[in-house]
């Protein structure tokens, strides 16, 4: 017997020395990789050309210190957010290393009102300063082109693609295809233009849906002439003309009317730059490379501006990266509240909302910190729906002119697939019930008469109380409210006009304001949440994103949002206050 204890202890006593010492050189391992991983900042040589290349997908903060190299990726993500942007823009004016801004134009799918934010920064670092910007790319679509028409020039490769023809914003329907799967969509809604249902219960638009797109589309259309027009000095009515008959079509079409500024090959281009700046050969630094070497920002600790970033799907509970959990926000705003050093809040909202309840929540504890330091919104793409239903209480909201607001409406869609699972899989069920509603709400059988009347209440109350909070939070009547309402999109300009938001302005007019409100001269900003990941979490990170989508569902291309969209009905049956499309700009 005593031999057997000392050979168990002996066992276990090697099996934790083992794990101790496996530990401490896994652990060591990766704080070296990751101190390999870790960049230095990169000094920007004389006469340097800041290089913007922003044809990626632009998160509102930078969420990444190193970027690790995913074997199983193909390349790089780009992570430098919009707030490290315009940072970087700004202090490009006065560094004197920097000569001038290069803008890499390309195939750019960023919303306008994200293009407009960056587009205003990079005309006042033109206006402030005597340095220059230009443009060059070699496949130009047009948003690319809207970025780049700030330059003072703008050139594009002799044998690229140059794209000037209007927009068009363009849904999918996916009634037949559900139809086809035995998949029945039982929808719910408040609101005559709340078109988010159209797509799984129509195969067109609505004429209310058609209506209020021509007009945001048109609205959109007209601010992104004019922002060419007072860059490239051509007339809005002359730039209409151009993308009404293709004018522009051809690369030397569009040198002749006056987009561009000539043809060039990339080592021309590198000339060009050279005789800017005076250089035999022009050094340049990226946009990640230079934001790591900009100085800290200074200020009075005592006195700070937080900036607040709510960006993607609103959600019920933590959320995930990339989404606004109602828990995890709530209780980061309640820690703001109770952050003395804090003096006033700015949250900058790209949101086209998500769970109803989950909007909710975090509409009550905007209006618990509102009580207690002034909060303004800052409006980026979106900001409809359960995110207008945030915005709404802030003491005061600014949108972007390009901005995609309002869509004040609700509903609720429960998918019943019983013919899909017995038709396409062979899967039948069956319920014993205590009962008669006990199995209700069921994805395997329809509503009854009795249910359909409770779930369509459900929606109608859930409709009239944000009716409510928008009448509260923008100390309006429902009389007014209801006009507004209807679940219909509105253009930030048009917003404006009817009183849902404050003023028109970007990210640091909305922070001005905010300190203006508290009534600061000297403070500093911080940004919120904290993105900083460690090595070991942007590991998990990259290898999640590998691993999320089933290779075989890889195949799906652009079919992969609505089985998302589909997907995330059946899993998650609830009032949604959100704008589930994303226009697709044609």
């Amino acid at each position: 017997m005593n031999t057997f204890f000392k050979s168990f202890f002996a066992s276990l006593l090697a099996i934790l020395v083992f794990c101790i010492l496996l530990f401490l050189i896994v652990g060591g391992i990766v704080a070296s990789v990751s101190k390999s991983l870790e960049k230095e900042a990169v000094k920007t040589e004389p006469n340097s050309v800041l290089v913007l290349d922003l044809n990626y997908d632009i998160p509102e903060q930078s969420y990444r210190n190193i970027t690790f190299p995913n074997p199983l990726s193909r390349e790089l993500m780009p992570s430098t957010g919009l707030n490290d942007i315009l940072r970087a823009i700004k202090a490009a004016e006065t560094d004197k290393n920097i000569k001038g801004i290069a803008i890499q134009m390309g195939v750019n799918t960023n919303g306008y009102a994200t293009l407009q934010e960056v587009r205003d920064a990079l005309f006042q670092f033109r206006k402030n300063s005597d340095k220059f910007i230009v443009s060059y790319g070699e496949m130009v679509n047009q948003s690319s082109y809207y970025l780049g028409s700030v330059a003072d020039e703008v050139y594009v490769h002799p044998s690229g693609y140059f794209e000037f023809k209007g927009l068009a914003a363009q849904l999918s329907f996916i009634k037949g295809t559900l139809d086809k799967l035995g998949i029945r969509t039982q929808v719910f809604w408040a609101g005559e233009f709340k078109s988010a249902t159209e797509p799984l219960r129509l195969d067109q638009m609505s004429e209310q849906n058609r209506e209020q797109l021509r007009s945001y589309v048109g609205g959109l259309y007209q601010l992104v002439l004019e922002d060419i027009s007072q860059s490239r000095k051509l007339s809005t009515d002359s730039l209409g003309n151009i993308a009404a008959n293709l004018r522009a079509w051809s690369l030397k079409d569009a040198v002749a009317v006056g987009m561009l500024d000539g043809l060039l090959y990339e080592d021309e281009w590198q000339e060009v730059l050279d005789k800017k700046t005076g250089a035999d050969e022009t050094p340049t630094i990226g946009l990640a490379d230079y934001t790591r070497g900009l100085a800290k920002e200074t200020g009075n600790w005592d006195s700070q501006v937080a900036v607040i970033y709510a960006e993607g799907n609103i959600v019920d509970g933590s959320g995930e990266f990339g989404s606004i959990g109602s828990t995890s926000f709530r209780k980061l705003l309640k820690e703001v509240r109770e952050d003395d050093e804090i003096k006033a809040v700015v949250i900058r909202i790209n949101s086209g909302g998500g769970s109803a309840l989950a909007s909710d929540v975090i509409w009550r504890e905007i209006g618990l910190l509102k009580a207690e330091k002034p909060v303004v919104v800052s409006m980026g793409d979106y900001a409809a729906s359960g995110g207008y239903m945030m915005a709404c209480n802030a003491t005061k909201v600014l949108a972007r002119p390009t901005t995609l607001t309002g869509s004040i409406g609700v509903f609720f869609i429960l998918p019943e697939i019983s013919g899909f699972m017995e038709d396409k899989l062979g899967i039948t069920s069956d319920t014993v019930l205590t009962e008669t509603h006990a199995d209700f709400p069921s994805l395997v059988r329809a509503t009854t008469e009795a249910e359909t009347v409770q779930l369509q209440r459900m929606v109608d109350d859930t409709y009239m109380a944000f009716k409510q909070q928008v009448a509260d939070g923008r100390s309006m009547d429902m009389e007014q409210v209801e006009a507004l309402a209807k679940g219909r999109i509105w253009l930030g300009t048009t917003a404006l006009d009817l009183g849902l938001v404050d003023a028109l302005g970007g990210l640091q007019d909305a922070i001005e304001a905010a300190a203006e409100l508290a009534g600061l001269e000297s403070y500093r900003t911080t940004d919120l949440p904290k993105q900083e990941l460690e090595f070991w979490e942007e590991l998990m990170l990259d290898l999640s994103e590998e691993t999320t989508t089933p290779p075989a569902l890889e195949t799906l291309g652009a079919l992969m949002a609505p089985y998302n969209t589909v997907k995330s009905y059946i899993e998650h049956p609830v009032v949604r206050a959100e704008l589930p499309y994303i226009l697709e700009w044609k």
